[in-house]
């Protein structure tokens, strides 16, 4: 288990893009956020869910709490994991990423070093929900909700970033699968078809 940090699944997205809640949709038998929640299970001693719609995901038996921010996105969904938790910090995903690697999570979790967030930075950009946040960054992250500042990259300025570079993460895995999200239907056929 990884000490010192909470492992939590933002779940408030309204799945526009793929016509239904995309956490429940169904891959290799189960509800593709279930696949997530097993994987963190294994990795962290607490873990939690971030959603406004707490009964969609009772079943899963797992903690749960709310944005304190509405309509924010997902930075609404990193402030209220960092306040509910009781670790000193968080790894947080999306609910619609289930090809998440055990061995890169360990790696940004154990990164040394005093920063706010151990942030991945691929080639097309970074990608803040496979990241880890200290709750160091909540002072900043509430002082741009309360400004309606609700992107993410807005805090990438403020705050101390520990960037893990993509030759970094190839040295751990041998492509960028593991970022995959489903966003449309197409996206779940195609994890399907790769039968992963």
């Amino acid at each position: 288990m990884i000490s010192q940090v909470a492992g939590v699944i933002l779940a408030g997205g309204k799945s526009s893009r793929f016509g239904s809640n995309k956490a429940l949709a169904i891959h290799q038998g189960t509800a593709l956020i279930q696949g997530i929640t097993h994987r963190l299970a294994r990795l962290f001693p607490e873990t939690l869910i971030i959603t406004n719609t707490p009964e969609e995901y009772a079943f899963l038996d797992w903690p749960m709490a709310a944005d304190h921010y509405q309509d924010c996105g997902p930075l609404a969904g990193i402030h209220a994991a960092l306040r509910a938790v009781s670790q000193p910090r968080a790894f947080v995903c999306g609910c619609d990423m289930p090809l998440l690697n055990q061995e890169l999570i360990r790696f940004l979790c154990a990164l040394p070093g005093e920063h706010d967030v151990a942030l991945p930075w691929l080639p097309e950009g970074p990608e803040p929900l496979y990241a880890v946040y200290s709750k160091k960054a909540l002072p900043v992250i509430e002082e741009n909700l309360a400004l309606n500042h609700c992107k993410i990259s807005t805090l990438y300025e403020k705050l101390s970033l520990r960037k893990v570079s993509a030759e970094e993460i190839l040295q751990i895995l041998p492509d960028f699968t593991t970022f995959q999200n489903i966003n449309h239907q197409h996206d779940l056929a195609r994890l399907a078809s790769m039968g992963s």
